[in-house]
């Protein structure tokens, strides 16, 4: 009978992590794929509000970046991204949108469009 017990409670437990490491989110690397430096912001669209989970991060060229995630009801990520160099007599920006990320994912981000007006 305390055998039972024991394996019941360990697979209660077993059951409790995996149910909070689900809660955690999901791991995405952002990597600026360009030799610009480059100020980064990532947000969360999965989060009500939406979450800014970077602002303006310096990042060198070729540099990554870790970032948390919320999933939504499927496991999967949303994140939007905007970029701009640092350099203000060459400026560039870019942008966009990543639904449908799993864990472990790379979104790459780059700053070589017209920023506009």
């Amino acid at each position: 009978m305390h055998a039972f017990n024991r394996l019941s409670l360990a697979a209660l437990l077993l059951c409790l992590a995996s149910a909070s490491s689900y809660a955690d989110g999901l791991t995405i690397t952002i990597s600026n794929d360009s030799t610009s430096n480059i100020l980064v912001t990532v947000y969360d669209l999965n989060t009500y509000p939406v979450q800014r989970l970077l602002s303006n991060r310096l990042m060198n060229g070729f540099a990554t970046v870790t970032v948390s995630l919320t999933s939504d009801s499927s496991g999967q990520g949303h994140l939007s991204w905007t970029a701009i160099t640092v350099d203000p007599d060459m400026r560039q920006c870019g942008h966009n949108d990543k639904p449908n990320l799993s864990d472990g994912a790379t979104v790459h981000v780059h700053a070589d469009g017209d920023c506009g007006s």
